[in-house]
């Protein structure tokens, strides 16, 4: 009887929903999206996703910053679009105060490759877990790994080989600093430059030391904590001091942004960067580099594996950022069939990272993910005006549109990075501590981190001991009790 009233329900919802799909008059769905370009509000990928799908995108797009403060204004205002993007205690809240649709029925009818890609963790995320149904679809698969690449050039030039030890990455970043690697006669490069701002630049040392840079640790007796509180954290920090006080690092660490680091790179006045080799060997390549490149990046640069099989911190699945559709949508079976359509299928991605095809771009070799734009949309500011790589919701599949058109030699660094990524211990829901005390925290050992590594040494001792108690009482122990009860539940012995 169940089953029979389960079919009816499903066959009247498909006859109100069959109609609207093929009405003359487009349905249209709102958005909010943000990113860092600034689309026409009407342009060619809009139109494009309507001539594919019967839908009207409708999109606030917020450039810059402020998508937060954007999201936060609709909720205020009981203004919330069709469709957005909401993560932690905030996506849980609207589903508990009857904001957001449930949708589990529409993913079966219409979300057919969603549920391929990331249907078995749904019931996993905090905002599906413990209630009948499904508010949420996960927005977040596996992202790209962090790399650490050297210039073969330079090693070349200072007769050494690629390091795969601590020792010998230091006689390595030492030579590129005082052995003038560029050959210019002046002493004007660095064997590394970081950023603080930055915790891909420290991962690859630390992963040396069993410790992933700026996550939880898992204690020996199963306590999982701050990284600050590793048994190895110190031996880390110590290989930083020397490569400060030496000067083969840049000292300006504390202070350089991201976009100064990347310039130091481009610009030729360091050898070796880590960062997800994404950057270095495939978007930045040829056309960032202000110095003369070889055709093939491979032949510039080559990854680093420390001895160990360590390398970046592993990348988990987020499960608390959520694609959500609002209550109030009168479409709810299309807004699923646009999460669908065009983020979780090669086509969809294909036009909203690349535009058109045929107007905007064009493949050269397709299977090699090899394309090229065309015409006025060579130019950046105007591709991205009609519309392309504004909507781009990457991470919502894995083989996205931007990992099937990087080149080989990134494809393979990203490959063999993933088998030796550096693990820790990672917890799914939600905690309270974390929401409550985490910035404060985090702030901790971003402060601790940089004062130990610039103090003098008789202080270093005296200095982490004060850090380390004064994590632990502003939040850290709750934080930690916290995490090591949820770990350990969603880790079962």
């Amino acid at each position: 009887m169940k089953k029979f009233l389960a079919l009816v329900l499903m066959a009247a919802m498909l006859i109100s929903i069959v109609p609207a799909l093929a009405d003359d008059e487009p349905i249209v769905i709102t958005a909010l999206m943000g990113g860092d370009n600034n689309p026409s509000p009407e342009n060619l990928v809009l139109d494009e996703i309507q001539r594919r799908t019967g839908v009207k995108l409708v999109v606030d797009y917020v450039s810059g910053g402020g998508l937060g403060e954007r999201l936060n204004t609709l909720i205020a205002g009981d203004n919330l679009p069709d469709i957005f993007n909401v993560s932690g205690q905030t996506a849980i809240d609207l589903r508990d105060a009857g904001k957001l649709a449930e949708i589990s029925a529409y993913l079966e009818e219409y979300g057919q490759d969603i549920l391929a890609e990331v249907g078995e963790d749904l019931k996993k995320m905090p905002i599906n877990a413990g209630v009948d149904g499904i508010y949420g679809i996960r927005s977040n698969v596996a992202g790209k790994i962090d790399n650490m690449v050297v210039r073969k050039d330079w090693l070349a030039k200072i007769g050494k080989e690629v390091p795969t030890t601590l020792d010998e990455l230091y006689e390595v970043l030492k030579a590129f600093t005082f052995d003038d690697p560029d050959g210019n006669g002046e002493n004007d490069t660095y064997g590394m430059v970081c950023s603080l701002d930055n915790t891909q630049n420290w991962e690859h040392v630390f992963a040396a030391y069993g410790i992933a840079y700026n996550q939880s640790y898992l204690m020996e007796d199963g306590t999982v904590t701050t990284y600050m509180k590793a048994p190895n954290y110190l031996d880390a920090v110590k290989y930083f001091r020397r490569l400060y006080q030496e000067g083969i690092m840049d000292p300006d660490f504390a202070t350089l942004t991201n976009m100064q680091t990347f310039e130091k790179l481009w610009q030729g006045k360091v050898g070796l960067y880590a960062w997800e080799a994404v950057g270095p060997t495939n978007n930045w390549y040829p056309g960032r580099y202000t110095f003369e490149v070889p055709e093939k990046p491979e032949d510039l640069f080559e990854a680093i594996h420390l001895t160990g099989c360590t390398g970046g911190v592993k990348k988990y699945s987020g499960y608390t950022s959520a694609f959500v559709v609002s209550a109030k949508c009168e479409h709810p079976e299309a807004a699923v069939k646009l999460y669908n359509d065009i983020w979780c299928t090669d086509e969809g991605a294909d036009l909203v990272y690349l535009g058109v095809e045929g107007v905007m771009f064009e493949w050269t070799d397709k299977e090699n993910g090899k394309y090229q734009r065309l015409g006025d949309y060579v130019d950046d500011a105007t591709h991205r005006a009609a519309g392309a790589y504004c909507y781009w919701v990457g991470t919502l599949k894995r083989n996205n549109a931007e990992m099937r058109t990087l080149n080989a030699c990134t494809q393979k660094m990203q490959a063999d990075e993933r088998e030796i990524a550096t693990d820790y211990p990672f917890i799914i829901q939600i905690l309270e501590a974390g929401s409550e005390y985490g910035t404060t925290l985090n702030q901790i050992t971003k402060e601790a981190f940089a004062n130990l590594i610039v103090c003098e040494d008789a202080e270093l001792e005296g200095l982490y001991a004060e850090y380390v108690q004064r994590w632990e009482e502003e939040g850290g122990l709750e934080w930690e009790e916290e995490a090591t009860k949820a770990y350990h539940e969603e880790n079962p012995a």
